[in-house]
């Protein structure tokens, strides 16, 4: 409505009644004021550091706010306490709005009797160009093996994916499975890369918050590596649980594997030769991209095989990150990490890593 920011009658308008009054023992000033189709009432209080405004908008509009003061030298800075949003205002601008939401109070979660131990977790490889990431690559592990897709063609690239990851869980699955599926970065770059090509699969069920992706759970319909149709799969973003990266949780949990290198301006997925030069890597040091030129040696490097490399082991990293972060949790409170949506767990668990 573009009301006026500020505590001054004056600024709201033309001052048409001004009158002091004594209402049960409380003294304040009154101005009635008009500007436009709007007329405003300002009852104008003393405040511990400057002026309390209760202002109402008269006639139909059904609207009114309190002011408030927050400095007495600086009238200009004050807080605007509207329906149920609170917003503060310095030299006109707002430097912090606050809103009250309506929420479910928490409930309790079931105690699980049997820790999961079978989960997924997935990664994703592009390269950027034509201003765009080109996914090339796509690897899931299970604890055991990996499930690989190299390919230029980005439907090729998932279809054949997907179709190799729902043969493996089937194949490990009763007929009515729910398999939880994991990626470091699902919410904002993961997730929108692969979340069109599991439609053809089954029916897609993504939950969203603020924009991003939560969650995506695919119902299968047809499953192209055989006849079982209720494989339910559930990919969730394991950075909303742990907001840290898998280098930094690799040390926190004291994972034997650790993460590795690779030259992400390296856009030929194609390159055979000399090992890459130090500006084709990004978040490393000289000294450490000399090292590993120096266990390279003068071999042949490969980037179909380095960067498959590099994406497994990401995987592995992952799901031994994740299998002993949900012992812990299970270990104390006797449920699973993966009913959570997102970081829930994190602040009670980090305490005991």
């Amino acid at each position: 409505m573009n009301l006026p920011i500020t505590m001054d009658p004056a600024k709201y308008g033309e001052i048409r009644v001004s009158n002091i009054i004594d209402e049960n023992s409380t003294v304040f000033e009154r101005f009635i004021v008009t500007n436009g189709d709007k007329t405003y009432q300002i009852d104008v209080y003393e405040g511990i550091k400057g002026h309390i405004n209760k202002v109402s908008i008269l006639g139909k509009i059904n609207l009114s706010w309190i002011d408030t003061g927050l400095d007495e030298i600086n009238p200009d800075y004050f807080k605007r306490e509207i329906k149920k949003s609170t917003i503060y205002f310095n030299d006109g601008l707002v430097t912090l709005r606050k809103k009250e939401l309506p929420v479910k109070s928490f409930r309790k979660l079931q105690v699980e009797k049997e820790m999961i131990t079978d989960i997924i977790t997935l990664d994703i490889e592009t390269v950027y160009k034509n201003n765009r990431h080109t996914p090339y690559l796509v690897n899931a592990f299970d604890g055991k093996d990996h499930i690989t897709s190299f390919n230029n063609d980005e439907d090729k690239l998932f279809k054949e994916f997907i179709t190799k990851l729902l043969t493996k869980i089937k194949d490990c699955a009763g007929t009515s499975s729910k398999t939880y599926i994991y990626a470091h970065n699902l919410s904002s770059f993961d997730g929108i890369l692969i979340l069109k090509h599991l439609i053809p699969f089954g029916k897609v069920e993504p939950i969203y918050h603020n924009g991003i992706i939560i969650s995506i759970k695919l119902i299968i319909k047809d499953n192209p590596a055989g006849d079982n149709k209720n494989l339910t799969l559930i990919f969730k973003d394991s950075y909303l649980t742990l907001p840290s990266s898998l280098r930094d949780l690799c040390k926190a949990f004291n994972i034997d594997s650790t993460k590795g290198y690779f030259p992400y301006n390296l856009i030929d997925t194609s390159y055979l030769g000399t090992f890459p030069k130090f500006e084709y890597f990004t978040d490393i040091t000289n000294k450490e991209w000399s090292q590993l030129k120096q266990e390279h040696g003068k071999r042949v490097w490969s980037f179909y095989n380095e960067s498959i490399k590099y994406c497994q082991l990401d995987c592995v990293t992952l799901h031994q990150i994740l299998v002993k972060f949900n012992e812990l949790f299970f270990n104390k409170f006797s449920i699973n990490i993966h009913k959570a949506l997102t970081l829930i767990w994190t602040i009670i668990i980090y305490e005991n890593v």
